[in-house]
This record gives structure tokens, sequence and C-alpha cells, in this order.
């Protein structure tokens, strides 16, 4: 039904037809403007709100286990008194946050007694736990104090009490009691990545694992030589090395350890992401999506910033922006705080702190492998207060001393507590530490001790890699004593662990007093002599020889498959003892021989002048030159390699060689020490034996020509010479006091 209402026309009538108006409207109004807001809401841009409350996330978050820093096996402490600090990275200077420990360990308690565990962080005790029964478990979770470390290190401080008898003076010589903390003990923190400002906080900030880069497909020469001397730095540091590349559309990623944050899961391509172990790259905007999201798998601590890497990221970020459209402006916010790698421009001899993955990343340009890895040696890594530097020059050791002091082999306390026992322990590598000039020759040791309770003098006993060298009782009248010892040959390995133990009697003089810890400390004026004798042509000798500087000789097949042959060749080059700073670099071209020269380390590449051991035929294993008497003749062997220290004219090195259709990269270091042939596999060296039928360890005196070289070769050879030589100078002394008795009557 249609109704028509008439309206006033008259003057009288407006103000009346105004107000009734504005009352039928108004409230119509007030609905329409409530129904406009939530509609303004709706449309407000989703990918603008993520980016933006991404872009505002500058948190970095680390997390690592006791195993990824090197600790195989389980701590274990017992004993009436035991203490053992562990050292956990940080980046230095820099703020921590939500910073915790958890301990994952159990306990023994088959002596029965009072067993008491206490945690440290820094050297202030802030956990306590009183353990009972006859075992269980140690677990325990700590908070560690935000403050920045200057010194790139938490000091983690276990301390474990076993006291069996009721009595002061009972025995408590029991083995029962024990406490043991498992590898899979975690540290976890989180940091500002606006707070690294240099490349040294950069390099400190580094967990257990580092990190490589490098750009997808076949390296360049220049590029795979900066990547290895960089990954071989990085395993000298302690890090245990991971490569990835940039993928390329088709390639497959393992996204097992990302997390999609919340507010960009509805954001193509980052949903693409949501709930995958691994995916396929459809596009260039997926790399750029991995490229800035935090926990990316392509986050790295270093990468061989060449043409080709910084082009491949600046172009995946180029296609994300373009996916993501109208919230571009507030991408390359985000881009530049979380991907600035993109964006840079890295000359070829530069070194430059960006980030990437909205962490810090180290970028260095694609020649300057061997200075850069010059610069981030101890000597100099601590000056690089600033976040780009271009490198003309550097020398490791410009200071070229004839000694190695030991506070700078490693992080370490000089000062310990020790009730009954106390280690302290630093691990260093042979070619990092004695700078290529020559092997040590002796170790000179000062320490100094705290008198105690007890009229039993302390101990001091030296082992180095479990070789007992020197032993003293000390006077601990608090004043510094000396201990030298020589260091044979035969202790020494490619990565050494020198330990000091310090033993005191608990109980003084008829148990009449409490046992107490009294300090000793090992003085900074410790340090190794060099100047060692050579060894023969065996592991160690080759190891020796190549401290010096030598040369890396890998096919050019590896160039193709930087992602699993850069492993390789750093932890062959690190069991080798190659110098990352001053050595050679060569590629060799299919079925092209390398003619062995120098110190040397060649990986599946023949080469010529020497006369191996051992040799490798497909995937039958050889061991012996003799036919009719060969050590080894074995077929199908797998996920091994063959290494062999060789000698020819001029030239001694090691040869790798892989065993089988597809080569085997060690998942663990390798140690190579006594011998001249090793079989590895992934866990590590699995044998190791002497070919040459040498006595391992043999020292090897110097070839000298002239007069002093004859007197050098006789005294080698005294052995030969020195009883005839003696039995005939005594007879011809008889012979002469003969003659004057005779001489002497006649007169």
């Amino acid at each position: 039904m249609r109704q028509d209402i008439a309206l006033p026309t008259t003057g009288r009538a407006v103000p009346r037809l105004a107000a009734w108006l504005a009352a039928a409207l108004l409230p119509a109004g007030l609905l329409a403007l409530a129904g406009a807001a939530p509609a303004r809401a709706q449309t407000a841009d989703p990918v603008l709100s993520a980016i933006q409350e991404r872009a505002a996330d500058t948190r970095v978050t680390r997390s690592f286990s006791l195993g990824d820093l090197g600790v195989e096996g389980p701590v274990v402490l017992q004993g009436m008194d035991a203490r053992r600090d562990l050292y956990l990275p940080v980046p230095a200077g820099v703020p921590l946050q939500d910073a915790s420990i958890v301990v994952d360990g159990e306990y023994l308690r088959g002596d029965g007694g009072r067993t008491t565990m206490v945690l440290s962080v820094d050297g202030t005790p802030v956990f306590s736990r009183r353990l009972e029964g006859d075992s269980g478990s140690a677990a325990a979770t700590i908070a560690v104090d935000g403050r920045p470390r200057p010194t790139g290190f938490v000091r983690f401080g276990t301390a474990w009490s076993s006291v069996i008898g009721e009595y002061l003076c009972a025995d408590e010589r029991g083995i029962g009691n024990v406490l043991k903390l498992s590898p899979a003990s975690r540290f976890t923190y989180s940091y500002d990545a606006g707070e690294v400002k240099s490349l040294a906080t950069a390099w400190s900030a580094m967990p257990g694992s580092g990190s490589l880069l490098v750009s997808g497909g076949t390296l360049s020469k220049d590029s795979y030589d900066t990547a290895w001397r960089l990954g071989l730095a990085l395993e000298t540091a302690g890090k245990r090395l991971k490569v990835k590349t940039l993928p390329a559309v088709g390639d497959e990623v393992d996204l097992s350890t990302l997390d999609v944050p919340a507010s960009l899961r509805v954001v193509a391509p980052f949903s693409n992401f949501v709930g995958a172990k691994t995916y396929r790259i459809r596009d260039a905007a997926e790399v750029g999506a991995l490229l800035v999201l935090p926990g990316s798998p392509l986050g790295a601590d270093v990468a061989v910033a060449d043409p080709a890497l910084v082009s491949g990221i600046r172009g995946a970020l180029d296609a994300l922006a373009a996916r993501l459209g109208t919230a571009g402006t507030a991408f390359s916010e985000w881009r530049a705080r979380a991907a600035s790698l993109g964006g840079a421009t890295i000359a070829a001899d530069e070194v430059s702190l960006q980030s990437l993955g909205g962490r810090p990343i180290i970028a260095v340009g694609g020649g300057a492998g061997g200075k850069a890895t010059q610069l981030f040696d101890s000597f100099w890594r601590t000056s690089l207060a600033s976040g780009t530097v271009a490198i003309r020059a550097v020398d490791t050791q410009p200071q070229k001393p004839s000694s190695v002091t030991l506070s700078s082999l490693g992080p370490a306390e000089g000062n310990l507590d020790v009730l009954a026992r106390g280690d302290w322990v630093v691990t260093f590598d042979l070619a990092a530490a004695t700078g290529g000039r020559s092997l040590p020759s002796r170790l000179n040791l000062d320490v100094a001790a705290a008198p105690g309770a007890s009229t039993s003098e302390p101990v001091v006993a030296v082992f180095l890699n479990d070789v007992l060298l020197a032993a003293k009782r000390l006077d601990a009248n608090g004043q510094p004593e000396h201990l030298s010892a020589a260091v044979p040959p035969y202790a020494l390995a490619a990565r050494n662990v020198l330990r000091v133990t310090f033993q005191r009697q608990p109980v003084s003089d008829r148990c009449r007093e409490t046992p107490q810890a009294f300090p000793v400390s090992v003085l900074p004026t410790s340090h190794f002599e060099l100047g060692g004798p050579s060894p023969a042509g065996d592991f160690l000798g080759v190891i020796s020889a190549m401290a010096a500087g030598g040369r890396l000789v890998v096919p050019d097949a590896y160039l193709a498959a930087p992602a699993s042959s850069l492993p390789r060749v750093v932890r062959a080059a690190s069991a080798a003892g190659v110098p990352a700073g001053n050595s050679a670099f060569d590629v060799a071209g299919p079925g092209v021989s390398f003619r062995a020269a120098g110190a040397f380390l060649a990986l599946d590449v023949p080469v010529q002048g020497i006369t191996p051991k051992a040799r490798v035929e497909g995937d039958r294993l050889i061991v012996g030159t003799d036919e009719k008497a060969r050590l080894l003749d074995i077929t199908g062997l797998k996920n091994v390699a063959l290494v062999q220290a060789v000698r020819g004219d001029d030239a001694k090195g090691i040869l790798w060689q892989s065993i089988g259709p597809v080569p085997m990269t060690p998942q663990k270091p390798v140690r190579l020490s006594r011998g001249d042939v090793a079989l590895v596999g992934v866990d590590g060296t699995l044998s190791e034996l002497s070919a040459s039928g040498a006595a391992p360890g043999t020292v090897r005196v110097a070839d000298t020509d002239g007069p002093a070289g004859t007197l050098q070769r006789l005294w080698q050879n005294s052995s030969d010479w020195g009883l005839p030589l003696g039995i005939g100078a005594a007879a011809l002394f008889f012979l002469l006091l003969i003659r004057a008795s005779y001489v002497r009557r006649r007169g």
C-alpha cells in the first residue's frame, strides 16, 4: 500500500520540519556510522599490519646444547669434591634476554653419605640440591642474568660434594658416588639484533655451530677458496660447520625448524610454509620469504658475498615485494632491517656486517678469504670495532715469538679452589698455536698454591693428550713455582688437550680441622717453547710441515656441489693442520694429476711424484706395497675414506681418497696423530696404523750440510758406533798404562 505524506510549505513550518527530520534521521545516521567503523577495520590491510609487527620485532633467539659445543660424552664428577667449568658463547658486550640453562644429568649414590650438587654462573652459586637415593635425575633449570659479558662467554660451573663417613677422620675414597652431566644440557637466550654493531661482536654471537651461506649452483674458484677458508676458521674456533646454499626454483628445503609467526600465517607466500617439514620452492618470492623470516633455514652467520649470492638475494626480495603489493613501503623498512645483505654492495676485499633472516651476518667479499680468515684470528679479532672494513694486508702473527703462552690458546680461568682435586684444561689446534714456526719442544708451567691446613704438600701433574709430561710436589707458600717438561712428538696431535691437575690432602694432621678448599693458580707466564724436531713421514710429520703453510688441491667436481664437498674439505684440512690464512688453493680438472711439491693436502686427485702406501680401486682398498705381504685387501667398503701420509723428493703431504661411488663426509672432527695410514668414517677416524713399519712418532733430525750436519748424523747414529769405540778406547788406555809401567822399570 502506498501512502503519500504532504509536507507543509509555510515559513513558520520550516523550523519544525528541520527538527522533525533531525529527530527521524539521527538514529539512522548513528547506526550507519557504527556499521562503518567495523567495515573500515575489516578492510584494513592485514599484510601491512603483519609486516609492521614483524619489523618491530628485532629479537634473535639462540639455543644450543653442550654437544653442539663439542662435548661428546657426559661430564663426570666424582670423589669427595670435584668442580668443572664450561664456557658458553654469547655476544660480547650485548645484554641477554630470557637466558636459562636446562641441566640434563643423573647421579649414582652407591656409597651413600651426603651428596650435594651446586650450579654457578660466572662464579656465583645460583642452585643447590641435596641428592638422595641410590640413583636419580639431576635435572635442573637455572636462570642466567642478562648483564653483558665483555668476554663473550657465560661461565657455567658445576660442583659436586660427597661426604660418606659420619666422623671427621673417616675414609672418603668411595667410588660409588658420581654425578654425570649429559651433552644434551641446553643453553637458551635472546638478544636484540640492533645491539650487534661491530664485526667482533657478530663473530662472538655465533653459537656452537657456525653456518656458512654460499650461492647456489657451481661456485667460482675464488668463491670456493674463500668458502673453505672461512669454514676452516669456524671449525678452528670450535664451531661445527654447516654449509647452506641459496635455493633455486625446484629445490627442496628443510622447514623442520621454521616457525612462521602467527601474523604471517594468513599472508602468502608465508602461509605456504605452515605445517610443512620439507618444501619445494615454486617461485623466487618464496625464497625471499625465507630470507626475512626469523629462524629461517637460510639464516647463516657468515656469507661468501660474491656477486652471484648478492644478486640472487636481491632478486628474491624484489619478487617478494612485488607479491606483497600495497605493503611495499613497510616491507622495504622490514627488508632493510631483516635482510640488508640483499641491498648491499660488497667489494671483493671487503668484510661487512649485514643482516639476513632477522639476525646479523658477516658478509665476506668473494676474494677476501685468506685475509678475512687471518683477520678473525684471535690476535686481530677484538680490534674489529666497526661494521665494515676493507682488507689490504693482514698478518696473523706479526710478532713471530719463539713461544706460545697458554692463556692465548683458549678460554680458561687461571684460579681454582681445590679441596681434593681440580683440573685446569685448555684445548688448542697445533697449527693455530704454533703459527707455522715449529713444534712445541718444552712446556714451562708457572703455578702458585695457597697453603692449606694439611701438612701434606699438594701435587701438580701435567698431561698432554692424556700423556703424563711431568709432576711435582708444591711448596704451597703462595709464591710462583716452576715446572718444566719436554714435549715428545708422540704426545702431540692436530687437536690437543692440555690438562693440569692439582691434588691436595683434604684433611689435616690427626684430623683436627675440617677439610676446606684452597686456591691454586696457573699463572699467565706459563708457555710452550717452540723449536722441537720434526718427526718422520707420518701424520704428525706432515702436520708439522703444514703449519708453515701448504697447498690444498681439490677436483673441479667439488665446486659444482659446495653444500656436500665444503664440509669434507674443511674437516680434512682441519685434520691435516692446513693453515687457512697462508695456504695456496688449486683446482684439478678431470683426469689431471697434481705434481707433489712442498706440504700439500689432496682430496680425490691423482698425485705424481710420490709412492703411496695404500691405494683405492673403486670400492676396493689395498694397504701395503708388497704384492705378497699386503696388510689389507678388501672389497665392498662404503661410507669410508682412505687417508695416508706420503713423501716425495721435495714433498710431504696427505692424500684423501674416497672409497666407493659416493664420497663420504665426516660429521665429526677427524683426528690424525700416530701412523701414516688411516680409515675415516662418518664418526671420524676408524683405524690408524703405520704401513711403513716405522714406529709412530719417530723423531727425525733435520738434514743439514757441512760439518754441523756430519756431527749431527754421527750423534744420531751413536748407538751403532758408541760401544765399539768405547771398548777400543779402554783397550788403548790399558796398553798405554802397561807401556808406562814398562818404561819406569827400565829407568
